[in-house]
């Protein structure tokens, strides 16, 4: 005997006692340890279970098909196993397609009858090197792959984005729920790339769901697979996406968007790791790390009955919110750069140049749509240029900001002003305010930012109830209010 196989378990299970016998007595004196199990009595708990019991089996042999589906039951049972056994199908003889049709399922190969066992052992020790194979590549690729870098989306050296970043990188290192949070095109569907990518589970897939893009009924049986007969149309049996998710992460996108009775499994698939298909009876083990995304605020759809809390709890472990970009616009310059050398990559002129203009009204604009706005926007003006200089009529913005030199040669200043108009006085306040934080509530010192005298700035700053609590009460007197400003009409 060899040595190397001492030890192996196989599992067979068949409906004829008399192959039993012939193919356990042949695999025993090659050095297996054969257990054998009766078909079709034999269910999925059962075979787990002779699986597992003692030295987890290297190998499964069953009859295939079975009846009421049973064989193939048998396979899906032993997919989410790691490590999974080498599996071989026996089918009828002639019965090319039940072997065609068990390779499918998920088996490693088949073998017609009537078959001889030397032939059998052949097949079976192919289906453990390829098993082998596949375990140790797996391995190198845990040890080896080197965490991509997160998406350009999430470039930048604003401190905000630098947060997310340092968040991705910590709960990429484990499994924990993830909840991202952010208005619509601020690259959530990316930081739950990037946590995937840097994480342990980078060499198993990330299986990706858009939640409102399907009705309920579709999303059930898109998430969670369905049986053959469990609906008009079901032909046959189909894996969800759980399923396809196992030893991965599943992205759940727009999770705000479904409907309470989903809601339910989802929670139960997250709490017990388990599931049945639609239309099924038999609980379906898997291992995935879950992700969920939304640009709605949950706790007030939990508040109008249209979200689960305990759902929102499982979600909600480790939360990630990520910016608009209005809130971190001192990236804008650094995106704009790479999306130019990408789009300039298919451009006749290359990557195109800007003019400080141009850049001062990506700055000024409001980006309701966030970077995925600013992306399409500059591929478009990419497109649309006709040299290799990009200015604001290229960009073609709603409404495009007006740039206002400086009278001191410095920054322009540049301004937009919203469709609903603004009030003259928020405007002055907001300027007032962004000179005293900057000169650390100086009055003297902001006065001269905006170029007024300290007298002036002071009416101002009585008229618009502007105060501080570093600042002496009768520090406010030195204006008399009653005096007319000749600077307002």
């Amino acid at each position: 005997m060899r040595g190397g196989v001492l030890r192996r378990r196989v599992v067979l299970v068949t409906t004829d006692s008399h192959v039993q016998r012939r193919v356990a007595d042949h695999l025993s004196r090659k050095g297996f340890v054969v257990q054998t199990l009766q078909a079709p009595d034999t269910g999925p708990e059962e075979l787990l279970a002779a699986r597992g019991r003692g030295k987890p089996a290297s190998a499964v042999v069953l009859e295939f098909p079975q009846p009421d589906g049973r064989g193939a039951e048998l396979i899906h049972a032993l997919a989410p196993v790691n490590p999974r056994p080498a599996l071989l199908a026996l089918c009828p003889h002639g019965m090319i397609e039940a072997g065609v049709a068990a390779l499918k399922e998920g088996a490693d190969d088949y073998l017609l009858a009537p078959f001889d066992p030397e032939e059998l052992e052949l097949k079976l020790e192919r289906a453990l090197e390829q098993r082998q194979l596949r375990e140790e590549l797996e391995r190198m690729r845990a040890v080896q792959l080197p965490a991509r870098p997160p998406q350009r989306e999430l470039t930048g050296s604003s401190p905000l984005i630098g947060k997310v970043r340092k968040r991705i990188a910590l709960v990429a290192r484990g499994s924990a729920t993830v909840l991202i949070t952010g208005e619509t095109g601020t690259g959530k569907e990316l930081a739950a790339t990037a946590i995937h990518e840097a994480s342990p589970r980078r060499h198993r897939r990330i299986v990706k769901v858009n939640c409102a893009a399907l009705p309920d009924p579709l999303l059930e049986s898109e998430l969670f697979g369905y049986e053959r007969g469990a609906f008009t149309g079901a032909e046959q049996r189909r894996i969800g996406r759980f399923e396809e998710a196992h030893q991965g992460t599943i992205f759940l996108d727009e999770v705000g968007d479904m409907q309470v009775r989903t809601q339910a499994k989802v929670l139960r698939a997250l709490q017990e790791q388990e599931f049945e298909r639609l239309g099924g009876t038999r609980p379906i083990r898997v291992d995935v790390r879950v992700i969920a995304a939304t640009n709605q605020d949950l706790r007030e759809l939990i508040a109008r009955g249209r979200f689960r809390e305990d759902l929102f709890f499982r979600l909600n472990v480790v939360p990630i919110e990520l910016p608009p970009l209005r809130e971190r616009r001192e990236d804008i310059p650094e995106l704009t750069e790479l999306y130019l050398e990408e789009f300039g990559a298919g451009s006749p002129w290359g990557k195109p140049r800007m003019t400080p203009r141009c850049l001062e009204a990506l700055m000024a604009y409001s980006w309701p749509g966030n970077v995925r706005e600013l992306c399409n926007t500059l591929e478009r003006a990419v497109l649309m240029s006709e040299s290799d200089e990009i200015d604001v009529h290229d960009l073609g913005l709603p409404s495009p900001a007006r740039v206002i030199a400086c009278s001191s040669g410095g920054e322009a200043l540049v301004l937009h002003l919203p469709k609903d108009g603004v009030d003259h006085r928020d405007v002055e306040r907001e300027l007032i305010l962004q000179a005293l934080e900057r000169t650390g509530w100086v009055q003297k010192d902001a006065a001269r930012l905006l170029h007024m005298s300290r007298r002036k700035l002071n009416y101002r700053i009585q008229r618009l109830g502007i105060s501080h609590p570093g600042w002496r009460r009768n520090r406010a007197r030195a204006a008399d209010p009653a005096e007319e400003d000749p600077d307002i009409c």
